[in-house]
Order: C-alpha cells, then structure tokens, then sequence
C-alpha cells in the first residue's frame, strides 16, 4: 500500500516536471517571430508530462499488481520518448548560449532517464518480491 501512494506520487511529480518545465521551471527560449526546434519540444514534452500524470493517477486509484505492473512498463516508453524528443527527434536551439541548450536539454534528459530507470526498477519489484505469496501452478494462482 505504501508503495502504490509513493509511486503514483513521483510519478506525478516527474509529469509535472515535464508538462511544466519547459514552460516554467527551465524555460524554453521565448516565442518569436520565426518557429524554434526547442518550442516544439516543449509541446512534446507537454503531452508526455501529461500521459506521465495519467500513469501517476491510475497508479493511486488501482490496486491490481499486474495492472500496475502494465503502468510501469508503460512509463518507459514515456520516459524514452522524453529523452529522445529533445536530444534527436525535434531538438534544441543549435547555439550553445540559449537557454534551451544550457538548461533545459540537461534537465530533460536527466528527468526522462531517472523516469526510466525508476519505472524499471519498480517494474522489478512488483514482478519479483510483491509476488511472494502466489503460487502459479498453471492453471489458477492460489494467495499462501
């Protein structure tokens, strides 16, 4: 039960950081005349912010392990694609003095991978040591 509240805490916690951060935390280079790469990274990051509190909610409201397992294992994905989408995918300003390249890049990547390993690891807790207690013999699982 502790595990499920803190869970969906920090997941709620990194999707804040990633819906907002760009926009408020380590902001994104001002909007101006011309379409920068770093502002549609933001936008990307908003929607992965987004489906990252999605997973945080669901991870409080549900109680079924292997349905939380599924959560964790959906977060990596997320936490990928938030890494990707500001180092390849859409990228950041190209001048190292931008704001976007100093501060914002470096935070993106560090939350999306911390985000990855954490689900990872808790994909394994869930799988290996919340089991004990089941015996699977096929057919049913029976709770000892």
């Amino acid at each position: 039960m502790k595990n499920k509240v803190f869970l969906g805490i920090v997941y709620l916690v990194f999707g804040v950081l990633l819906a907002l951060g760009p926009y408020l935390i380590f902001p994104v280079c001002k909007a101006s005349m011309m379409a920068m790469r770093c502002q549609s990274t933001a936008k990307a990051e908003l929607v992965l912010g987004i489906l990252t509190i999605a997973v945080g909610v669901l991870m409080l409201l549900i109680k079924n392990r292997k349905f939380r397992i599924g959560l964790n294992i959906a977060a990596i994905p997320i936490g990928i694609l938030a890494f990707l989408f500001p180092n390849n995918i859409t990228g950041v300003c190209s001048k190292v003095h931008m704001t976007c390249r100093s501060l914002t890049l470096p935070m993106l990547s560090l939350i999306s991978i911390v985000l990855v390993v954490f689900a990872g690891i808790n994909t394994v807790y869930l799988w290996k040591f919340e089991s004990k207690g089941e015996i699977y013999d096929g057919i049913c699982i029976d709770f000892k």
